[in-house]
Formats: C-alpha cells, structure tokens, sequence
C-alpha cells in the first residue's frame, strides 16, 4: 500500500474512533439524559423516523466533501492530486448544500387523505338521508340566514329559494332542513388571517380566486380552470391531489358530492356565494382518473325574499343516497 492510502486509512479508522468514543454513546444516552428513560427501553417505546432520501444524500454529500477535503490538507498527495481533492469535495459540498436547500419534505400521503374525506362524506350523508334530508347541498350567503358567514343548508323538501334564519340547526321559518357551517369554514378563516383574503365580485375574478386558493396557496391541484355561463360556473381542477377520494365516493354515489361537498368543494361554493351574494349549489362532480382532473359544477339559484313554499321533492329523490 503506498504512503497515500495509508494516509487514507489512518484518517478514516480515526474518524471512526470519533465516531465511537464521542457521537454513538451521545446518541444512545439521549433519551436517559434529557428526559430520564432508561436505553434498553427506548426501542420498546417508538421508533425514530429516519430521514427522507434526499436528505439522506445531502448528508451522505457533505460528508464525502468534508473527508476530500480533509485528505486534501493532511497528507500530501501532490498537487494535482490535491487539487483533484478539493475541487471534487467543493463539488460534492455544493451539491449536498443544493440538495437541502430546495428539496421540500416528506408530506402526507394524498390518497390517504382523500380516502379519509371519503369516508366521511359517507357518514354525514347516511346521518343526513335517516333524517329524511335529500337533495344537493346549498350555499347560503349572510343576506339569506343574518350569519356573518356563508352557511350549507341541506333542505327535507324542495328548497325555493326563501329566506332562512341560521340561529336553529332545523329552521322553523321557510323551508325546512339542516344548516350547518360549512366544513371549509377554518380554511376561509386562515386565508383571511395569514393571506388577507379579499373576495371579489366580478365573475372572471372569482375564477382567478379559486386557482390561487386551491392551485398555489393549497397546493390542492397544479391549476384550477373555469368558466361561467348564465347562472353555471363551471371549475376543473387539473392534478387534484386527493382524486382517490372523489373516485372513492363516485363508486358509491354521484349524490354524495353533492349531498355533502368536500372541504375543497364547500370552499368553492363558499366562495362564489359570498362573492356573488346569492345562494349556490353544487350540482355535479365529475371525475377523469387519466389526467387525473375533476370537474365541478355550480348552479346560482334564485333568491326570494319571505317565507317561500317548500314543495315535495320528486319521488325519485325520496329514499337518498345509499347508506
């Protein structure tokens, strides 16, 4: 072996020493240390969450770079050799540096997610149809109940459009049903709060709106696209995130989604209800599982002012979404 790898040798089987005397027994102790656990149990209680692959690489990196470098500076390889050294340890240095800087972490599972909403959307649906409330959820602005706040109201009979107060879940006055706040509620709140929500009227500034809320400040789908004729507003949300759940409730029934929207789709009509002042309702959700795209579909209903006859629903309606 020549006098270069033995220099080698002997730098690596000191780390390694380091290594032994001074960080693994740091390591092991810290949990007796810090918080009084005794080792032998520390395996038995969780286990530790490594890092993610890239950071393992960034690492793995920085710490080739600095074993070059030090090599470089102790032994005496030559200059071209040296240099060779240094530059390749900069290189890996810059690397590992790039690596954690614009590398984002491990985040939740989106299917996880959506399936998780699916379900509920199931639950609430089933408490709502052995209520006898059937039908497509509306989204009722502040004129409509007195609330400062947008609510979802779920009518036992055909809603008409009258004016509902909010202060009782089932309302004694104009149609009858279920009024709830809608599940996007603390959404709306933390938009206002940490990116001064401003929500516009203009109809082409709405659509605008929905792909900054659920494209870039949510991360929900890569954009949202929409369009608006008459009284339909019509939003297509591009690489959603949590289409296992929209395919997962869709296998069940198209009613659901509608029955009771998701929290990105009460934020939707939550949205458009406060924008425009009027009441709205989700009519249909589509799904396409190749671009991964789900499309949903907006109804402006018309408002009367009073106390509006509820009339029966078709019969066709009556019995609900499946349990």
């Amino acid at each position: 072996m020549t006098h270069e790898g033995y220099a080698i040798k002997k730098i690596l089987s000191e780390f390694e020493e380091y290594a032994r005397a001074f960080v693994i027994p740091y390591a092991d102790n810290y949990c007796e240390r810090e918080y009084g656990i005794p080792m032998e149990k520390r395996e038995k209680m969780m286990k530790i969450k490594k890092p993610d692959a890239y950071t393992s690489a960034a690492i793995l990196l920085m710490a080739t770079a600095a074993i070059l470098v030090a090599t470089a500076l102790v032994t005496s390889l030559g200059e071209f050799v040296t240099a060779a050294f240094v530059v390749s340890g900069t290189a890996c240095a810059l690397i590992g540096l790039f690596m954690l800087t614009f590398t984002r972490g491990r985040t939740v599972d989106s299917r996880n997610v959506g399936i998780l909403i699916a379900q509920w959307c199931k639950n609430i649906s089933s408490i709502e149809s052995d209520l006898g409330i059937t039908g497509n959820a509306y989204f009722l602005p502040g004129r409509v109940t007195g609330e400062p706040r947008v609510m979802q109201f779920n009518p036992t009979l055909t809603f008409s459009g009258s004016d509902i107060p909010a202060k009782d879940t089932y309302s004694k006055t104009g149609a009858g049903g279920l009024i709830v706040t809608p599940s996007c509620e603390p959404w709306i709140q933390d938009l206002r709060k940490r990116n001064g929500l401003v929500i516009p009227e203009k109809e082409e500034e709405l659509i605008i709106l929905m792909n900054e809320t659920v494209g870039e400040v949510f991360e929900f789908a890569s954009r949202v696209s929409g369009s608006w004729h008459d009284n339909t507003i019509t939003l297509t949300f591009h690489g959603y995130q949590f289409i296992d759940g929209c395919k997962a409730i869709a296998r069940e029934s198209e009613e659901l989604c509608t029955m009771n929207p998701c929290p990105v789709c009460s934020l939707c009509g939550s949205l458009i209800a406060e924008g425009t002042d009027k009441i709205v309702t989700l009519d249909r959700c589509s799904v396409k599982p190749s671009t991964r795209d789900v499309t949903a579909i907006f109804t402006i209903s018309p408002f009367r002012k009073g106390n509006a006859s509820a009339e029966n629903p078709p019969s066709d309606a009556a019995s609900g979404p499946p349990h």
